[in-house]
C-alpha cells in the first residue's frame, strides 16, 4: 500500500502542529518519523490512521491513489500500535489478539475455527505460543508490546502504524525488539510507519527516515543519507552525536576551534557554525596541518570505544571517539595538550544553525 500525504496542516488552538507537510511512503517500505517533542510526528501518524483530522480544506491522505480523509480508521484498514500497548487487562493474550477478528468476524466471513487458527499463527510469529492463557500483567514489557503488535496484525491491515513502540522499555529490551521488528517487517512486507525520537532506533530500523522539526519535514532519505549527508543544521545536530563549534568563514577558508585572535581583523569574515562528529577527528600529527590545539579534560576507556573530552583554545568543549587504542597518541591524560585535526566537517551560516538549534 503506497501512502501519499499532500500539503497537510493541523492547528491546535494557536499552535501549528503541521505546516503543509507532504510525504510519500512507497509500498512495502518501513519509514521512521523522527524528531523532538512537538515536531508534529505523532500528529502526522494519527492523521494517517484517521484518529485526527487535518485543518478543514487542508491537503489529502491517499492510499494507493485513493483519498481516505473521509474514511474511518476501520475503513482505512490500518493497524495501530500504541506506545503503552493499550491491552485489555481482563483478557488473556489469546483473547487480546482475537478481539479485532471477533469484532469483524461476520464481515470477514470467518468461523471461530478460522479465528483460532489466525491467532495461533500470530502467537507463533511473536514467539509467545506458551503464554496464550496469561494476562497482560503476567508479561514483561517486551512481551506485552509483541502482543499489541500481533493484535494490530490480526485483522490483516494494509498499513501498520506504530507510535513510539519501544519508548516504555529498557535499553536492552529495546535493542532486542528492534531487531525482531525489522525481521518481522521483512517477512510480512507491510507498508509501515513508526514514530520515534530515538535517532539510533530510526537509523537501525527504517528504510526511510523522515526528520521533522516544528511541524515541517527537514529531510527524507535512507538512514545513511540522513546521517552522512544532512541538508540542514538541524538534521546535522539532531541525528547522531556531533560537536558544535562557532567559526568564521574567511574567503574560501573556515576557521574554528581556536582563539579568535587566529584570524586577522582585516580579512572579510562571516560567522558560521561547524559540526564535526566525534569519530571524525584525528589526534596528534603535525601542528602545521589544518587543525587546532586542545587540552584533554577527561579520558573514558571502558568498552569498545575510547572517548575523550577536550577543550579548544576557543573555550569550546568537545568529544573525540576512536576504537579503543586505535591510532591514538600514547600517554593520553587529563591536562595534556594535543593537536586535533578534523577529517571531515559540515558548516552552515550562523543564522541558519541558530534556528535549527532552537527547534
Amino acid at each position: 500500500m503506497r501512502i501519499e500525504i499532500r500539503d497537510l496542516s493541523k492547528t491546535f488552538g494557536g499552535f501549528r502542529a503541521l505546516d503543509r507537510v507532504s510525504l510519500t511512503v512507497e509500498s512495502g517500505r518501513l519509514a521512521a518519523l523522527l524528531g523532538p517533542s512537538g515536531s508534529g510526528k505523532t500528529t502526522l501518524l494519527r492523521i494517517i490512521a484517521g484518529l485526527e483530522n487535518p485543518d478543514p480544506g487542508e491537503g489529502a491522505v491517499l492510499f494507493d491513489g485513493r483519498d481516505v480523509l473521509s474514511h474511518s480508521p476501520r475503513q482505512r484498514e490500518v493497524g495501530f500500535v500504541f506506545q503503552h500497548y493499550a491491552l485489555f487487562r481482563h483478557m488473556t493474550v489469546f483473547e487480546n489478539i482475537a478481539f479485532g477478528l471477533r469484532v469483524r468476524r461476520r464481515r470477514l466471513g470467518l468461523s471461530e475455527r478460522a479465528v483460532a487458527d489466525r491467532v495461533t499463527a500470530l502467537l507463533r510469529l511473536i514467539q509467545l505460543e506458551q503464554m496464550s492463557r496469561r494476562y497482560p500483567h503476567q508479561l514483561s514489557g517486551g512481551q506485552r508490546q509483541r502482543v499489541a503488535l500481533a493484535r494490530a496484525l490480526a485483522v490483516e491491515p494494509k498499513v501498520l502504524l506504530l507510535d513510539e513502540p519501544f519508548g516504555a522499555l529498557d535499553a536492552k529490551v529495546r535493542g532486542q525488539l528492534r531487531a525482531w521488528l525489522r525481521r518481522l517487517h521483512d517477512e510480512i512486507g507491510l507498508t509501515s510507519v513508526f514514530v520515534t525520537h530515538d535517532q539510533d532506533e530510526a537509523l537501525e530500523l527504517a528504510d526511510e527516515v523522515v526528520v521533522m522539526n516544528e511541524g515541517r519535514i527537514e529531510q527524507v532519505g535512507p538512514p545513511e543519507d540522513v546521517y552522512n549527508r544532512p541538508r540542514t543544521a538541524f538534521v546535522t545536530e539532531f541525528v547522531g552525536a556531533v560537536n558544535r563549534f562557532s567559526g568564521w568563514c574567511v574567503g574560501d577558508r573556515i576557521v574554528f576551534g581556536t582563539a579568535d585572535t587566529a584570524i586577522g581583523d582585516a580579512a572579510p569574515r562571516q560567522r558560521t557554525v561547524v559540526f564535526v562528529r566525534p569519530h571524525e577527528f584525528v589526534l596528534g600529527g603535525s601542528a602545521g596541518a589544518e587543525g587546532f590545539w586542545a587540552k584533554i579534560i577527561r579520558v573514558h576507556a571502558a568498552g569498545a570505544r575510547e572517548r575523550l573530552w577536550l577543550q579548544a583554545d576557543s573555550g569550546e568543549v568537545f568529544t573525540v571517539e576512536s576504537g579503543n587504542g586505535e591510532n591514538l597518541p600514547p600517554d593520553l591524560a587529563p591536562g595534556r595538550r594535543v593537536f586535533v585535526r578534523p577529517k571531515r566537517f559540515r558548516s552552515f551560516p550562523a543564522e541558519e544553525a541558530r534556528i535549527g538549534a532552537a527547534g
